[in-house]
């Protein structure tokens, strides 16, 4: 199946000027074995001097196991109409690889420059698919033999489209589901023969641009879902029957998973150990064993023996022992990042477990996801879709949402100004997300560096001096993580005549950090795609300062809110003799965000950087 990394490494590139495409013809024609063969025809146009280095070279990706490309022509086009074919030279390479080893690769096409105003034609034909295939000798036949799926996304190419058209020839004997997504397309359906040929268009769409914490494009960009088969359960049945033989439990195993959870009465505490050995113990690394990746699970026992493996393989080593253990354990197909249509067609690209539970319910786990977390399913992985491979077949499911309290993060800090020496100790708290997040930011740092990284969450405070810090063992999941961090400054405030201006430094330093509130780095006027955080969220900022004598707090409102429907700011300002209480809380109710509220947005993120850089005037009595 499509996994995580390598589907965010092929999404699409930001706006290129001086090129656009006319036309973009994709053609696929499906036999009854569900093998297909598609051409695509793309026009490309020049239309200033900057387009022409970028016409120069084109790649296109393969992976020989389960597909072949052919270059089957490239003609360039005068302005005049006049057209005749190109020469060019085609290198055939590795694709660059990181954690993913498997044996992908690339032709890499070279042709002469153009000028402004010609055009480029590329035809080019594949055979076979990506990355879903089983145990097979019969070259491109898919492993679901004599069905078809495919998604095909409109707008996600890095030039302006003038046109695109996508149609699919199959039997009239193995009719497609389908389902329209994200804006309207034009179609039709004609009959040739024996055969259906179904069409969809769409005209005058823009280049597609990245923008930070966006979804996936088949989230908000129009699209076609379409497959042969009918139903989940169907899928749900195959994919059970596809890796049923891959979760044997060997004695080797069986000894490791006893030594595990010797003397563990409670089921759920038996899954959640077995989940953390798994996730600390087998590292992200994808080996190659040929034709056996995509849908095939590695067997439990070599990944057991490897320690590595892609999503699929660390899932296949808990299903395993979880058998050991005496639990009933099934493999899931999940999409992280996107959500999955109702069409039973692959819009997979995850691979987690699910157990089933006495009530018949299941037991969602993820040790993929982790590492260094007390969750055996990731706060970050709430409403996502799922299906279980089971004997009888399961029906497209959905985790339950969270509430942002749920993902909560907190910063306490107790603090004094006496003769303009600012002390203060924080505590930093986090629930859900957040306690992975605090233990990932120290967890992943070495050990030597581990209190310098906690000590950057200070660094915007002017001459802050630590004096202490300390944090919860990252392996200690019985309690949310937990950091202290002591501090004083002789520089953080401006001495008046009678007073002080200041900035509390829990208003001025952890709400700008972005490993912990990346929705602070927000900008830009204008955005096209949705925003998806991490989670849905709290964040509590408070800080009690003690002054040598009693105060005033001079400032216009001394308590206010923002609210909007995805992000609310709240504050509140108190002065009690020689103590100011300062509060504020911000929320955004949920991970989805949709483009149209990003204007709302920025306002919210604009009232917490004006509260970290604004001056409070604080004057004696």
């Amino acid at each position: 199946m499509y996994l995580l990394l390598l589907t965010m490494l092929l999404s699409g590139n930001s706006n290129s000027a001086g090129v656009e495409i006319t036309e973009f013809h994709r053609s696929v024609h499906v036999e009854k074995s569900g093998a297909s063969t598609t051409t695509d025809l793309k026009t490309f146009r020049v239309t200033s001097s900057v387009g022409i280095k970028k016409l120069i070279t084109h790649r296109f990706d393969y992976d020989p196991s389960t597909n072949r490309i052919k270059i089957a022509g490239i003609r360039r086009i005068k302005p005049d109409g006049k057209s005749y074919p190109l020469s060019f030279t085609v290198k055939d390479a590795p694709q660059s690889a990181g954690w993913i080893l498997w044996r992908f690769r690339m032709k890499i096409v070279t042709l002469p420059p153009l000028e402004v105003g010609d055009s480029l034609e590329i035809t080019t034909v594949k055979q076979g698919f990506m990355i879903a295939y089983l145990r097979t000798e019969d070259e491109f036949i898919p492993p679901m033999r004599g069905h078809f799926y495919d998604q095909i996304i409109f707008g996600e190419e890095s030039y302006p489209v003038k046109f695109q058209k996508y149609s699919v020839s199959v039997e009239s004997s193995m009719p497609l589901t389908f389902g329209v997504y994200n804006g309207a397309l034009m179609s039709s359906i004609s009959h040739k023969g024996s055969r259906v040929i179904y069409t969809w268009w769409k005209s005058g769409m823009k280049a597609f641009k990245h923008e930070s914490r966006a979804p996936y494009g088949s989230d908000y960009l129009p699209k076609v879902v379409m497959a042969t088969v009918k139903t989940w359960p169907e899928k749900s049945r195959w994919f059970y029957n596809a890796n049923k033989d891959q979760f044997k439990v060997t004695p080797e195993i069986q000894k490791k998973v006893n030594s595990i959870i010797r003397g563990v009465k409670k089921p759920e505490r038996k899954m959640t150990l077995l989940n953390r050995w798994v996730a600390n113990n087998i590292r992200y690394r994808g080996f190659s064993n040929g034709p056996t990746e995509g849908y095939t699970l590695h067997s439990g026992q070599q990944v057991f023996n490897q320690r590595a493996g892609v999503c699929k393989d660390i899932a296949s080593m808990l299903i395993t022992m979880l058998k050991a253990a005496g639990f009933e354990v099934y493999p899931a197909m999940t999409m992280a990042g996107a959500r999955v249509e109702k069409v039973a067609a692959d819009q997979f690209n995850h691979s987690v477990v699910a157990v089933k539970m006495p009530d018949g319910k299941f037991h969602m786990l993820d040790p993929t996801w982790a590492p260094k977390s007390k969750f055996d399913w990731s706060y970050a992985e709430r409403q996502q879709n799922y299906v279980v491979g089971t004997p009888g077949g399961e029906k497209l499911m959905i985790t339950p949402p969270s509430l942002p309290e749920e993902n909560h993060l907190s910063v306490q800090a107790v603090s004094s100004i006496i003769k303009n020496k600012y002390k203060s100790s924080w505590i930093i708290k986090g629930t859900g997300y957040k306690d992975t997040s605090l233990r990932r930011m120290i967890g992943y740092s070495s050990i030597g560096e581990r209190k310098s990284t906690v000590e950057k969450l200070i660094k915007r405070i002017k001459s802050a001096v630590v004096e202490k810090i300390s944090f919860l063992p990252i392996d200690k999941y019985e309690k949310d993580m937990e950091l202290k961090i002591s501090w004083n400054s002789r520089r953080n405030t401006i001495e008046l005549p009678d007073g002080i201006l200041l900035t509390p430094s829990v208003l001025a330093a952890p709400l700008a950090s972005g490993r912990l509130m990346p929705w602070f780095n927000f900008r830009g006027k204008t955005r096209t795609a949705p925003v998806m955080l991490r989670t849905n969220q709290k964040i509590t900022v408070s800080e009690k300062i003690t002054f040598e004598r009693k105060i005033a707090l001079e400032r216009s409102s001394k308590s206010g809110e923002f609210k909007s429907r995805y992000m609310s700011v709240k504050w509140d300002f108190k002065v009690n003799n020689r103590v100011l209480d300062i509060k504020m809380v911000v929320i955004f109710p949920s991970r989805n965000i949709p483009a149209t509220e990003w204007t709302e947005l920025l306002r919210g993120v604009k009232i917490v950087k004006d509260f970290m850089n604004e001056k409070l005037v604080i004057r004696f009595k």
